[in-house]
């Protein structure tokens, strides 16, 4: 397990070949960094599906380390916004009735700080924190 912005070392090979670090045309950067929970079944199946795209992947099990609210903001900014993260079926987004209007993005964030089951998961930050991927659309993700 590695912990929260440990990255693993990239090798020569790596770094000389995007191709290599599962970097894909347009942007190369570092590896990304995965958020998941251990306790969620897509999590696990998207972590290991990724595990052989992007060996170097930064991984950050939030039911064991708590998120901060500038890695929650982050990671709601770069997936498009609160609808694109926000867990439709946790009973707060229905008690506050965010159906019919969404929370602005520093209202979510401290919700999920609190209660982390609000954000959809998982979700995978492409390094510079400018885009993410959301459920099992990180499967699809080219960095």
């Amino acid at each position: 397990m590695w912990s929260c912005g440990a990255r693993r070392s990239t090798t020569a090979k790596q770094a000389a070949d995007p191709a290599a670090n599962g970097a894909a045309q347009g942007y190369v950067g570092a590896m990304p960094t995965l958020y998941w929970k251990s306790t969620c079944t897509t999590c696990r199946e998207v972590r290991s599906a990724l595990r052989a795209r992007f060996p170097d992947m930064v991984e950050k099990n939030y039911s064991k380390e708590p998120l901060t609210a500038a890695e929650v903001r982050t990671m709601t900014q770069a997936a498009g916004g609160v609808a694109e993260v926000i867990n439709t079926t946790h009973a707060i987004y229905k008690e506050n009735g965010w159906k019919a209007s969404l929370p602005d993005v520093e209202t979510f964030v401290a919700a999920a700080v609190n209660e982390v089951n609000l954000l959809r998961r998982p979700i995978l930050l492409r390094d510079d924190g400018k885009k993410a991927w959301v459920h099992k659309a990180c499967l699809g993700a080219t960095l």
